[in-house]
C-alpha cells in the first residue's frame, strides 16, 4: 500500500505554500494508485511491478542522476508549473510484467 510518508524528498518541502504541497501530494497519490497507466488498462502495480523507491526531486538531472544509481529501471511523472518550477515524482520497478 502506498503511503506519502515513505516517499523520499530530496528538497524542503516543508518551504512550498501549503496549497503546493498538497497538489504534489495528491499527484503522487493519484499515480501510485492509478488503475490505468498510460490509458493502458493496466494498474500501477501491473505496470510497474515491485515498484520501490519512491522519491520526489525539484530537479530533473538530479533524477536522473539518484535514480540511475539503482539496478532497476525508473519512471517518473512531473508536476505542473508550480511558481516557475515543475517538481518530478519518481519510482523504481522491475520489468517482469512489461
Amino acid at each position: 500500500m502506498f503511503k506519502f510518508k515513505d516517499v523520499e524528498i530530496t528538497f524542503n518541502f516543508r518551504e512550498l505554500p501549503h496549497y503546493d504541497q498538497e497538489y504534489l501530494r495528491t499527484m503522487a497519490y493519484e499515480t501510485a494508485m492509478n488503475k490505468s497507466v498510460k490509458h493502458t488498462g493496466w494498474g500501477f502495480d501491473k505496470m510497474y511491478s515491485d515498484a520501490d523507491n519512491f522519491t520526489m526531486f525539484d530537479n530533473i538531472n538530479a533524477l536522473d542522476e539518484y535514480m540511475s544509481e539503482f539496478v532497476h529501471e525508473y519512471d517518473y511523472v512531473a508536476s505542473h508549473l508550480l511558481h516557475g518550477k515543475k517538481y518530478y515524482f519518481a519510482w523504481t520497478y522491475s520489468q517482469r510484467n512489461r
